[in-house]
Parts: C-alpha cells; sequence; structure tokens
C-alpha cells in the first residue's frame, strides 16, 4: 500500500505526459497509477474497475486527467454503479469540486448514468445536451457485466465481456461545461429521463412492431385493397423495403373512421411504441380525433395505398430529427376506406446513400419525373 507521499510522486509523473508516439503507454501508465491509488484508499473497489471505465476513452482526452483525478472520478462512479433500480435508469448531474490541480479541467460538471444496455442510448443522450447547447468536454461509455441482487444492489462486477448470467449494463460519464445552477441541472436529468424512456419503449417494442408491420404485408398479400394491383405490389415492396433494416420503429397504431368518415380515431390498445400510450406528450398531436379536412379527404380517396412524409414531432431517440410518418389505408369487407395504420420512425442513414432506383414507391416517382422531364 503506497502512503501518501508516494502516490503524490506517482501523480505528478504520470500528469506530466508522455511525448510523441508514446500516447498509448503514457495513458496505460495513467490508469494503472489511478488504478493503484483507488486500491490504496479504497480497497473494495474491484483492481480492473479504473481500466474497464476509461481504457477506451479517446487517449489525449484522458491524459487531460492525473492519478488523483481519475481515481477520484473511478471512486465516484462507483458509487453510482453500487445500486439501480431493476428496469430504470440511475441518473446523476453534478458539479464537483474534484477536478484540482493547474491547467487541469477543473470547471467541469458531470453526468453520468447507469442503464440497462440497449440501441440508442449514448446518442439520444448527447442529442438532448446539444438540443440544449451544452458543451461536450469528456465521454466514456463502457458496458459492464454485472451480477445484482433482488434490491438491484451491486454484489459481483465481472468486468467488460459478457458473461453468461450476468447483466450488461451501460455506464454514461460524460463532462460538459460547468452549470452552477441546481435547478438546470436538475431540469436537465429530468428530460434525459423522459428521452431514455423513450427509447426503453421502443427498444421492447421493436420486435412487436415489426411483427405487426410484417401481419399487414401478410394481410395486403392474402386480401388485396380495391387498388391498382401495380400500387399495392410496391407498397409492399415499400413496407418489406422497411422492415429490413432500412427503418428505425419508434411507433406504430391503427386509426379508424367514425362519424360517416369525419373522424380519424387513434385505436389505442393497438398502440407500440413511442404510440403504446394515451399519455405520450412528444405525441400528443397523434392522441386526438382528426377531423378529416377536404384536402385530406381528396388525399385519402386517391387511388393510392400510402402517405409518406415527415411528422411534425421530433424524435428523442438516436438522432433529433422531425419523423418521419408511413400511413397505410385500410378498407373494410366492403372495400371502403375504414383507417389507416401509421408508423412513425426514422429511416437509416443508409437509406439516405442509397440509389433511388432502388428503393420501392420512390423509384416510381423517379421513373416519373424522368419520363415528364425527357431524359433518357
Amino acid at each position: 500500500m503506497m502512503d501518501r507521499r508516494e502516490a503524490a510522486h506517482q501523480s505528478e509523473a504520470v500528469s506530466a505526459g508522455p511525448s510523441g508516439g508514446d500516447e498509448l503507454s503514457g495513458e496505460e501508465a495513467l490508469i494503472a497509477a489511478a488504478a493503484q491509488l483507488l486500491r490504496s484508499e479504497k480497497p473494495e473497489i474491484p483492481d480492473d474497475f479504473v481500466a474497464c471505465l476509461f481504457s477506451q476513452a479517446v487517449p489525449e482526452d484522458l491524459m487531460q486527467f492525473d492519478p488523483r483525478q481519475l481515481a477520484a472520478l473511478a471512486a465516484n462512479a462507483w458509487t453510482l454503479l453500487a445500486v439501480r433500480d431493476p428496469g430504470a435508469p440511475r441518473i446523476r448531474f453534478e458539479s464537483p469540486t474534484l477536478m484540482l490541480g493547474p491547467g487541469h479541467p477543473r470547471s467541469n460538471s458531470i453526468l453520468e448514468i447507469v442503464n440497462d444496455d440497449m440501441p440508442f442510448l449514448l446518442d439520444s443522450v448527447l442529442g438532448e445536451l446539444a438540443e440544449r447547447s451544452i458543451g461536450i468536454r469528456f465521454v466514456v461509455h463502457p458496458i459492464f457485466s454485472i451480477e445484482r441482487d433482488a434490491a438491484g444492489r451491486l454484489v459481483a462486477f465481472k468486468g467488460l465481456a459478457p458473461v453468461p448470467g450476468a447483466l450488461r449494463e451501460s455506464f454514461i460519464h460524460i463532462q460538459t461545461d460547468r452549470i452552477e445552477e441546481d435547478g438546470r441541472r436538475a431540469e436537465i436529468a429530468a428530460a434525459l429521463e423522459g428521452a431514455l424512456a423513450d427509447v426503453r419503449v421502443c427498444v421492447q417494442d421493436w420486435r412487436p412492431m415489426m411483427g405487426r408491420v410484417a401481419e399487414v404485408i401478410a394481410d395486403l398479400k392474402a386480401s388485396p385493397p380495391p387498388l391498382p394491383a401495380a400500387e399495392t405490389a410496391e407498397a409492399v415492396a415499400f413496407l418489406e423495403w422497411l422492415i429490413g433494416d432500412n427503418f428505425i420503429f419508434l411507433g406504430i397504431r391503427d386509426y379508424r373512421f367514425t362519424a360517416g368518415g369525419e373522424l380519424l380515431e387513434p385505436v389505442f390498445e393497438s398502440g407500440l411504441g413511442l404510440l403504446r400510450s394515451r399519455d405520450v406528450k412528444v405525441v400528443r398531436i397523434w392522441n386526438q380525433p382528426v377531423v378529416v379536412v377536404p384536402q385530406a379527404r381528396d388525399l385519402l380517396a386517391a387511388p393510392t395505398l400510402m402517405i409518406v412524409t415527415k411528422s411534425s414531432v421530433r424524435s428523442r431517440v438516436h438522432r433529433r430529427a422531425h419523423m418521419d410518418y408511413v400511413g397505410v389505408k385500410r378498407f373494410g369487407p366492403d372495400g371502403r376506406l375504414a383507417g389507416e395504420f401509421r408508423i412513425v420512425g426514422l429511416f437509416t442513414s443508409t437509406a439516405y446513400f442509397r440509389s433511388t432506383r432502388s428503393i420501392p414507391y420512390l423509384r416510381r416517382k423517379v421513373d416519373a419525373v424522368l419520363t415528364r422531364a425527357g431524359f433518357a
């Protein structure tokens, strides 16, 4: 066990930093020194915790810290990891004074989030911070293997590799521009909790949403609507293209016409993802009956099966953008328009870089434009 003079000497030696091509070895030496300091002061914390927390950091970002700062950050992170209610994130946003020493980022605030591992966590959190113009100074996002008891208390830390029977938990550590006001940090934490709740419900319902879209496809094939066969075939091809990893499904729901076709009402029990609940504030405009105005009636009466457009609602999941909206007209046994199957989400980034001639539905529009323009 090191005495404090030895620890201080080691801290000063490593904080001097590496030069040139020694950056990686300098990073490893920094982490090793921090782990040794932590072992002397907090022996209950596993020896590999510092390395698991920081080894994937960008080296030049990590080298702004000295071993004592890094050890203090790891000790603080361990307290957050120690207990968590199952199925919910634990968020802490503080402006601590542990950033000590000349030339170091003592002004940072520290945001930490422990959560079940799932897609879209880090980009959704960074999107929320960017929306509020909060500067980001340092980010690490390790995925830990954890064992917890029924009360959510940590009973075993298993490192970074997947371990049979262990939970996979995301640990987000972000240092931001310093925010002194407790109220503002609490407001940001509450907004992050809402964004992460959106992520959770979308991830939980991803497979059921894919299944429902597959059911609509099967129904269109088995019982084609009273529309031209080419229109139905192209719509089916487009829906199949969506579920072929070209769309991030964030919500689906059925809607039905009532009042003689004057109102389009949500069928709440059919909702999944963001459209699961009638109380979700971010989609409140989709939780009310829609009066069918003459312009909409003309669109619904057109011999087309789908409506593809942009929603006025911005996504809090994955990326901050207006959600894409795909509506599939549904017909009753008498062949009359009965409602709509609505999909909201985001086209994947790869979809934007593919040839328009390879995307169903869009390719017909491109061909029509080229034909009208007289191009070969």
